[in-house]
């Protein structure tokens, strides 16, 4: 690919010195270059791959970008390096814009099951989903069997919201409220995660996976980087007083280093936490980038979600050395694809 070699124009300018009055000229200037490189990229046959630009076409996919961008530079006071990145959330910036995404989303949470390889179905599952919905009226418990579940959305984040069956008229009318405000939001339309778009919005209940429903379920999340783990980001007591997000680089060793949030201190690794790596690798060797988020009950491990840009690509990991390690695994750094339909075209 050719350099952006606009970009050292406006990495020289702030967000205290110039406000937000660049951010549009960037934005169209990465335009520029990201088509200017679509002329001699490798293409992806169209049956089973797309990319923003693809799907939404240049206009509508130009302004995700620039809304990613302008958010990157107001939460960092800095524009974005796609160059020479200095940071993992540039390149993660960087990745959501150009990287193809299967045509099967993987970051629908009804898909994610899909992406567990054949040879690990009998070691890795998805939580039980018992009832899709696909509108707030529609919610129901008929069937279902006395007890705890979880009603999410399918295309957001922080869907979430716990429910005991049979349902109460009230919590069944706060259900329904809160599934008529998800399946309203297009999740992501604020930055460049342009994938959510195409997700046929829904809501569901879910097995709750707790054996003790007191205490929040340890969320592993495995950062996998052009195929190898780069970090397991362990969030603990989520919800609580005393989060503790404790870092172990890809062969589950400690790092006594924040991340996104405090690292309380080493906690100990259940013996499956080997067997989630692997499998996180397995999963993550299908995109150039991917969280892949397991939750270990015993000796069950179940995937949770697969996500593309944490935190929108905003927050800045409070670790140098961490900062420096990620970054070390973008080699090579996210590519410019093109699609080609020709493929799509013969099928239609």
């Amino acid at each position: 690919m050719r350099d952006f070699v606009e970009q050292a124009f406006y990495n020289k300018r702030s967000r205290e010195d110039m406000d937000d009055s660049f951010v549009a000229e960037y934005a169209r200037d990465f335009w520029d270059w990201y088509t200017d490189n679509l002329k001699d990229a490798p293409k992806l046959p169209g049956d089973k791959w797309m990319t923003g630009l693809s799907e939404l076409g240049s206009r509508k996919m130009r302004n995700a970008a620039r809304r990613g961008i302008g958010a990157y530079f107001r939460a960092r006071g800095v524009f974005p390096d796609f160059q020479s990145p200095r940071n993992f959330t540039e390149m993660t910036l960087l990745n959501s814009i150009v990287a193809p995404m299967p045509r099967h989303v993987p970051a629908d949470k009804l898909n994610v099951g899909d992406y567990i390889p054949e040879n690990l179905r009998n070691l890795v599952h998805p939580a039980q989903v018992h009832k899709v919905f696909d509108s707030a009226d529609q919610i129901n418990a008929d069937g279902l069997k006395p007890g705890r579940y979880f009603l999410k959305s399918n295309h957001g984040s922080s869907h979430v919201m716990q429910i005991d069956a049979p349902f109460a008229e009230a919590q069944l009318a706060k259900a329904r409220a809160n599934a008529d405000a998800w399946l309203a939001k297009i999740f992501g339309t604020h930055s460049s995660q342009w994938w959510y778009r195409l997700i046929d919005r829904k809501v569901f209940l879910e097995e709750d996976l707790r054996t003790d429903p007191g205490q929040p379920l340890p969320d592993y999340r495995f950062h996998v980087i052009n195929g190898q783990v780069a970090l397991l980001q362990l969030d603990l007591g989520l919800g609580t007083d005393n989060r503790n997000n404790p870092v172990f680089d890809g062969d589950l060793n400690y790092l006594p280093h924040n991340f996104l949030r405090d690292n309380l201190g080493e906690v100990d690794l259940p013996a499956q936490a080997g067997l989630a790596r692997d499998a996180a690798r397995e999963i993550g060797k299908q995109f150039p980038y991917v969280r892949v988020d397991f939750y270990l009950r015993g000796e069950e491990l179940f995937l949770g979600e697969l996500t593309f840009l944490p935190n929108s690509g905003r927050r800045k990991i409070r670790s140098g050395e961490l900062n420096e390690m990620l970054c070390s695994y973008w080699n090579p750094m996210p590519q410019v694809v093109a699609i080609d339909d020709t493929a799509m075209a013969r099928a239609a």
